[in-house]
């Protein structure tokens, strides 16, 4: 036991001394760069948001939701996709000489380019949010547990399909081209610009079978409980992460034996 909380040890100071290369490697060591990390998803957020208000005729509210909620819940889950599906692969084949230190193992590098990319889009959800609610344009959730629950499964989501990516780029090349298709392809699992409620039970159904249109939906049930439909299976989407998670490890594990180093 005490040898597993040792080997625990070395391996969070592994990943934190790889967060801080990312960061530093990535964005530059100066304040300038290094805030571009937050000003960047905190920026391409509230352009889209001020898109649909010019689109919505400046009216703050669509069929009773309120925009600014309505976009943080889908778009920033989906920015965060966007950022990380690749995370991965993209660490092997940048950082794959670390892999000769013996401490330094394929997984560390995709979770410490993960964390990077997560943290810098949670963060700032905060401040968008904060923002708005300064200004009076947007309320407290009503139930803020399932806030947490459904950025969870967000992140949970986005971890299995860094993973699978992370594998299946080096087994089959032509994945990597195919992903901003796939980004866009995306949109309506993550229900972005639509609320389940606007649309038929059998399209919703369908768009329901995607673990990130459940956490979408949950995160708008903390938001607006009972004052907008929402639809959602947490038993299911939880079952579904769960043997997505050994799948995307399975590739993840067999992709690691095309790594060249």
């Amino acid at each position: 036991m005490l040898d597993l909380f040792a080997g625990l040890r070395v391996q969070t100071r592994v990943i934190s001394a790889l967060v801080l290369r990312e960061i530093g490697s990535k964005h530059g060591s100066d304040s300038l760069s290094i805030s571009w990390l937050l000003v960047e998803p905190i920026l391409i957020t509230l352009i889209v948001i001020g898109i649909h208000y010019l689109g919505a005729g400046g009216a703050a509210i669509v069929r009773d939701v309120p925009i600014v909620v309505f976009l943080l819940t889908c778009y920033m889950p989906h920015l965060m996709f966007r950022h990380s599906g690749l995370a991965g692969a993209s660490a092997w084949t940048s950082n794959s000489g670390l892999l000769y230190h013996r401490q330094v193992h394929p997984i560390d590098l995709v979770l410490a380019r993960l964390f990077v990319e997560i943290v810098t889009v949670l963060i700032g959800f905060i401040i968008v949010y904060i923002l708005f609610y300064a200004f009076g344009q947007v309320g407290w959730p009503e139930y803020m547990p399932y806030i947490f629950l459904g950025w969870f499964l967000h992140i949970w989501f986005i971890i299995v399909i860094c993973f699978f990516f992370t594998g299946g780029c080096f087994i089959f090349p032509l994945l990597r081209r195919l992903f901003q298709p796939i980004v866009l392809l995306g949109l309506p699992a993550y229900c972005a610009f639509f609320m389940l409620s606007w649309i038929t039970t059998d399209v919703q159904w369908w768009i329901l079978l995607f673990p990130s249109a459940n956490a979408t939906e949950i995160m708008r049930y903390g938001y607006f409980a009972s004052s907008a439909s929402t639809y959602f299976s947490i038993p299911y989407t939880i079952e579904c992460l769960i043997f997505l998670t050994f799948f995307s490890l399975v590739v993840m594990l067999r992709g690691r034996r095309y790594l060249e180093l």
